[in-house]
């Protein structure tokens, strides 16, 4: 699962797919997920979420997720995905500088592998 940033907004991208979901501008009335000065559709997540459980349950030997932050630290966002993340299962997340260790103490269950530092 990518995310993905456009003039048009963020999305979120299945890599196996090829499926995208738009991530923001919420529409009115539209529940939302606030992250700092970012409002994100929830309904976005729920998608994402869903097709990550779709690819594990096929048989998906790895997953990748772009990316885990501070939204899925405090247990929203993605956080439901990973928490359902099968022990042992192969995973990439990609990581913001400076939550590493926050989000390897809570997400790494089983292989992992972090992108490198960004400045």
């Amino acid at each position: 699962m990518l995310a993905l940033k456009s003039p048009a907004g963020r999305r979120y991208h299945d890599l196996w797919t090829g499926e995208e979901v738009a991530k923001e501008p919420a529409i009115d009335g539209e529940p939302v997920i606030e992250v700092g000065r970012f409002r994100f559709r929830a309904a976005a997540f729920a998608w994402a979420g869903q097709r990550i459980a779709t690819a594990v349950a096929a048989g998906a030997d790895l997953v990748i997720i772009d990316e885990v932050g501070p939204l899925e630290l405090r247990g929203d966002g993605l956080a439901a995905a990973l928490d359902a993340l099968p022990p042992g299962l192969a995973r990439v997340l990609l990581v913001r500088t400076g939550l590493e260790d926050a989000a390897a103490a809570r997400f790494a269950v089983g292989p992992v592998a972090f992108d490198p530092p960004r400045d």
